[in-house]
Order: structure tokens, then sequence, then C-alpha cells
């Protein structure tokens, strides 16, 4: 999901953050997330009413039909219509392809929710439980944004200190807004007092995402890469990760409706992307340095 590389390098390595995604990917399966059999709120055949009741008090993406609670042929889902988030409620049949198997992780999970809100899910070829898309809400998949984004932070400050950038003052960056006055007097009474680290360690995500944007090495690369000539616009779509990195690290609902969903799915494969564009961009920089010497 973050990673879009082939797993297994011609070289053998095996980076830091490579492993890191590969272990919580199978650390955490739909099972920790799902909502399980016995809990599945559903309603006897030709309820719609009380369907529709679910639907609208607790905004459910699907309400199962069943006369056991234990067995389900069909649903109830809503079809919204309009600005005011009237739906109509109507039923379908369930499939084989409506399930997957709740030991799948929660990396392999996440595709299969770009083209529908939810999933039956099924252990020993018995029905286990309910997953939907509000699923990647929870703590468990919020662990592997956090560690994402982070590395995406991380590597951009290192490229950025690569090519010589941000390492005692603003110096030879470039931002879509003014620092807040206080980041620089507070790094310097920092490296007065304890030594300090470098001055992109005082900036936020945004600014550094804006200073990495407006680094015409570093673009020039990656045009190189894609074989385009991405625009600043389509740059910031693309790798604006801003909103979903506050979302994530202040603990805000990454995904709060299937439409946001849709859309910041998009963002996280990017993030995968991103990843392996700033890896490459700094290796080459550590070739570089390594040749001038």
């Amino acid at each position: 999901m973050f990673i879009s590389r082939d797993p297994e390098s011609e070289s053998g390595e095996d980076p830091t953050f490579e492993r890191l995604a590969r272990t919580l990917g199978r650390t955490f399966l739909v099972r920790d997330v799902m909502v399980p059999l016995k809990q599945i709120k559903s309603v006897a055949h030709g309820d719609e009413a009380g369907a529709a009741s679910i639907i609208s008090e607790l905004r459910y993406s699907v309400v199962p039909i069943s006369e056991d609670k234990m067995s389900f042929e069909a649903v109830f889902y809503p079809e919204f219509r309009g600005t005011k988030g009237s739906a109509k409620i109507l039923r379908a049949n369930i499939s084989l392809v409506d399930h997957i198997p709740d030991s799948t992780t929660l990396a392999e999970a996440f595709p299969l929710f770009r083209e529908r809100e939810w999933y039956l899910t099924f252990r020993a070829n018995r029905v286990s439980g309910l997953i939907t898309y509000w699923a990647f809400n929870s703590r468990e998949f919020c662990v592997q944004l956090f560690a994402a984004l982070s590395r995406v932070e991380e590597l951009s400050k290192d490229v950025l200190e690569g090519d010589g950038k941000g390492i005692l003052d603003e110096s030879g960056l470039v931002f879509d807004e003014p620092l807040p006055k206080k980041t620089l007097k507070n790094f310097k009474k920092t490296l007065a007092k304890n030594g300090g680290n470098r001055f992109l360690d005082a900036l936020g995500f945004s600014h550094i995402s804006q200073a990495l944007a407006h680094t015409q090495v570093w673009r020039e690369f990656l045009d190189q890469r894609t074989n385009s000539m991405m625009s600043d616009k389509n740059y910031k779509e693309r790798y604006g990760f801003v909103d979903l990195r506050n979302a994530v690290m202040h603990g805000r609902t990454p995904f709060p409706d299937y439409e946001l969903f849709k859309k910041r799915s998009c963002d996280i494969y990017h993030i995968g992307e991103l990843i392996d564009y700033l890896d490459a961009y700094r290796k080459c920089q550590e070739d570089l340095s390594g040749k001038s010497r």
C-alpha cells in the first residue's frame, strides 16, 4: 500500500521503512477492526422501514437481512440523493464476491474498498463479521498512516538538508506562506542552550512540504523519473498530504464519509510513490557527495 516497489530489490536491500511497513501490514488484520457477527445490526426480510431507521440514525452503509442473525442472503443499503442527504433504501442479494476472509491484512483489504463500502467477512466458510470503509479510521490503520507520513517528513528534511537548505536558518527555503516569527527565534534559543538541531526540524509538516515543492533540483529529478513536466498545481494535488497528515496526527477522523475515503485513498497510494522517489533522490545525493570527497 505504501510501498510501490517490488519487495525484493535487485540488491537484496531491505530499507528500514519498507521493513516497518511490511511488519505493520502483517500485524493488523480485518478481524481486528471488523464488526463481529454477534454485533451486526440486521433486520428481517421485508423490514425496509427498520433498515431505513438504522441507516438514518446510525449512518450505516449497509444493513444485512437475516432471520437467524447467523446467515445473510441479502442487504438493504442507501442510495443518497441531493445535497440534503435524503436516501432511497435499496435491496441487493449477497453473493460470493461480497465476502473476504477475516484473516486479510488491512493493507491488502484497503484497495478493495475503492469501489464499494462494505464486505461480509468469513472464517472456516462461515460468516464471522462485517467490515466497512469506516474501519480504516481505526487506530490500527492510523498507526500505518502515521508511520508513512512520518517517513515522508523525515525524508523531505533529509533531501532539503542534502541540498544545503534549512540547516542553520531559512536560507534557500521557499514557502507559500510566511514562517511564524517565533520559529527562527525559538530555534536560535535552542541552538544557543542545547546545541540545537537542523533548522528544518523546527518547521512544521506544511512548511517542509512547501519548501520541498519549491526545490528546483528535486522537481527536475521528479520530472525525469516520471517522464513528465508536473505543474505546481498537479504536484500539490498529487503530493499535498497536509490535511490527511493533520487528521492523523491530531487524532481526527481521516475518513468521515465515503467520498473523502475515495479521495484520500488516492493520497495514500501517492504517499508510497513519493517515499520511493525521495529515497531514490536521497541516494543520488549520497552518491554525488561521495564522489566529491
